[in-house]
């Protein structure tokens, strides 16, 4: 069997979705809404907010949503966060399932062929929120996956995932380990550490909500610093305002 340039390799990739699929439908019993708003061919950025603390099941949760969910099963190749791409083990392991390096050659080549972008703009000060932020929307970076879906003429797909949050509550955060994780990855912009107490992850219920595309420029011209910032400011307040929905008429997060 043949293993992509990106180094996807299908048996591996079948393995791992045949295990987390444990966690989809039976653990977390995520529920999917607007799973019609995923185009069913060519190539889209799937832009969500991103939470875990601990380990990123959103990527996995919302990979699977579409695999699972469309009327054309679709793989999503989700961009790893940065901090992850440095670990060597996990690195080589992500890309065997389909994940891609958070690198902008990866990203316009996975689109150039076509292929569904899960990207997390918030980072990694969005997945290392503690639990009194959970759900606020952080700043999407400088709009980098803007400009990436504006140039290769695609659309980007805003998404709101709850559930992820909750899976390891970040009940507090640390200096001290953040200044740890910049003595061994100096390029992170770490200033904070969340610190999640349970090392098993809670059978929390998941609802992910696919919202209406957000097309690309009419006139095909790349767009300027300003422009990147109200489109990354107008998606962020989108997904925000599907969250607030969303958590509104949750009863309970179990």
């Amino acid at each position: 069997y043949d293993i992509d340039a990106f180094g996807l390799d299908p048996v591996i990739a079948e393995m791992a979705w045949h295990v987390l699929n444990g966690f989809y439908f039976d653990y977390f019993r995520v529920e999917v809404e607007g799973i019609e708003h995923v185009p069913m061919s060519g190539g889209a950025v799937l832009a969500a907010n991103h939470g875990g603390a601990a380990l990123p099941y959103d990527a996995a949760m919302l990979a699977l949503a579409v695999l699972n969910e469309a009327p054309k099963p679709r793989r999503v190749r989700v961009i790893g966060t940065e901090i992850f791409n440095m670990l060597p083990t996990v690195s080589h392991l992500y890309r065997k399932v389909g994940a891609a390096y958070a690198t902008r050659a990866d990203a316009q080549e996975l689109l150039a062929r076509g292929h569904l972008l899960g990207v997390f703009p918030e980072g990694e000060r969005g997945f290392m929120k503690p639990v009194w932020e959970a759900y606020r929307v952080g700043r999407l970076g400088r709009g980098g996956f803007a400009e990436i879906a504006a140039d290769a003429g695609v659309p980007i797909v805003p998404v709101a995932i709850i559930g992820s949050e909750e899976v390891h509550p970040a009940v507090m955060v640390s200096k001290r380990l953040a200044r740890l994780v910049r003595l061994f990855f100096p390029e992170q912009r770490v200033d904070e550490v969340a610190v999640a107490l349970n090392p098993i992850p809670l059978p929390v219920r998941w609802r992910i909500r696919f919202l209406p595309p957000v097309p690309p420029p009419d006139d095909g011209e790349p767009l300027d610093a300003l422009d990147l910032l109200e489109r990354s400011a107008d998606i962020r307040q989108t997904i925000q305002y599907a969250l607030d929905d969303m958590l509104a008429s949750r009863r309970t997060a179990f």
